[in-house]
């Protein structure tokens, strides 16, 4: 039997995640065409069936199904033995998305100061997940309810709790907390087009009415709490990710109900990995 290559064991595993090959060869930059080649190409490898085609898309096959946990784990320990050899002085590959860098800069930071020789390359993203067998990063922050792949390891980090915020300028001199009703005399700004910020926080308030003197959206969280910090209207923001704003008195928390959303922000990284520099931040963030 030939084994298989790189680029093919690379393509099954994007398309087994995407179940299209139209958005497997976007995520992998080459043509619908070129992607199917491979997964025919690795299919007669194996000598087996890898996905059943359906008019609408893929999906696994009983054989592919059990193939991919062990093809995610090869690439792993091959990425991780290029990475051991590759470099005189070790690094850590970071993926986070790009509202939590202000409070995961100065750990980092701190981490450089105690491990000169350990060096970490962050790497922000709008995208609050990780593909490991595409994506060349050691570990990643990921934003969401739980982490459901059994291959990853996972570390709570920190919960996620809502609150409005926004700069002490925006109320009336010697004013610090609104009640909902005065809120609405001020733009709300929301990091989704969707507004899930707002309606979630105020269905806790018992309150569903997003009524504001206007709503102005944003791409990200931190787009929009920097546009609260700016003077520019009230953010619905994480209390942890504000904490730093809060103490410098950038930012203040004009209402005392907080929401807990039922998602947080997990470090994640292939169980698989023996990268000793990466354990060692995550003792340290730890």
């Amino acid at each position: 039997m030939r084994l298989p290559s790189t680029t093919e064991m690379q393509a099954f595993i994007v398309t087994a995640d995407h179940l299209k090959f139209t958005l497997a060869a976007q995520q992998l930059n080459v043509t619908q065409g070129a992607v199917s080649r491979q997964i025919i190409s690795l299919e007669k490898k194996l000598d087996i069936q890898l996905f059943h085609r359906h008019a609408r898309g893929l999906s696994l096959t009983e054989k592919g199904t059990q193939f991919l946990p062990l093809v995610k784990q090869v690439i792993n320990q091959m990425k991780s033995a290029v990475a051991e050899v590759s470099s005189v002085n070790p690094v850590v590959r970071l993926k986070a998305p790009s509202c939590i860098s202000n409070w995961l800069l100065p750990k980092i930071m701190a981490f450089q100061q105690a491990f000169p020789d350990i060096t970490v390359e962050l790497t922000s993203s709008i995208k609050h997940d990780i593909n490991f067998s595409s994506e060349a990063f050691d570990a990643a922050v990921c934003y969401c309810e739980e982490v459901s792949d059994q291959s990853l390891i996972s570390q709570c980090l920190f919960e996620e709790v809502l609150t409005p915020v926004c700069a002490p300028s925006l109320l009336p001199k010697g004013t610090a907390q609104l009640n909902i009703e005065e809120m609405r005399k001020f733009p709300w700004l929301h990091s989704t087009p969707q507004q899930h910020d707002w309606k979630q926080w105020l269905a806790l308030a018992g309150d569903d009415n997003l009524l504001a003197k206007h709503n102005q959206q944003f791409a990200t969280l931190d787009l929009a709490v920097s546009a609260a910090k700016q003077g520019f209207g009230i953010s619905i923001g994480d209390v942890m990710l504000a904490s730093a704003d809060v103490q410098t008195g950038q930012l203040i928390m004009p209402h005392p109900l907080q929401l807990n959303s039922g998602k947080a922000y997990y470090l994640v990284y292939p169980e698989k990995s023996n990268h000793l520099p990466l354990h060692t931040l995550l003792t340290w963030l730890a």
